[in-house]
């Protein structure tokens, strides 16, 4: 079995898998009402990650500020799901009580390029957290939480 090298990052120990978190994806419909399309973030799957903050968080109301909203800031470990490709448009859920935060996936790195753990660099969309005072913090207009997909996905060998 291939080595991880960990001159640059650090395999992580069975500890570290400590959050759990939902892997969701981007769908569009069209809206039956008029032009514009309905978006939609469904559950893929549920995993446990380990997850580290690369900078400090600056947010206002409920969404990233000062150019962050681009820049990779939190670091998410999982473990590399050999079924499901996980690319650029999709997103990260963290429904951790009190505070639920909507992860966008900025880069996808295999760790060591063997196959085993993938390092998603992230950062914040939304957080919708119970404990902000409404009077100096504005909440999300609307939330949605992923839901698990329709149909069960079924194994073909």
């Amino acid at each position: 079995m291939p080595r991880i090298n960990l001159s640059r990052r650090s395999q992580p120990a069975l500890g570290d898998m400590r959050h759990l978190v939902w892997i969701a994806t981007t769908v569009e419909r069209p809206d039956p009402d008029g032009p514009s399309s309905l978006v939609d973030r469904p559950g893929v799957f549920r995993t446990h990650a380990r997850i580290v903050n690369m900078r400090p968080d600056i947010i206002l109301n409920y969404q990233s500020v000062f150019g962050l909203q681009n820049t990779p800031t939190i670091e998410i470990t999982i473990r590399n799901p050999p079924d499901v490709k996980i690319d650029l448009n999709h997103w990260v859920y963290r429904p951790a009580p009190p505070t639920q935060i909507w992860y966008k996936v900025r880069n996808v790195e295999d760790l060591g390029n063997v196959g085993r753990f993938l390092v998603l660099g992230c950062s914040i969309d939304e957080v919708n957290d119970a404990r902000s005072d409404p009077a100096t913090q504005q909440s999300p207009p609307r939330w949605d939480a992923p839901e698990p997909p329709l149909s069960q996905v079924i194994d073909r060998i």
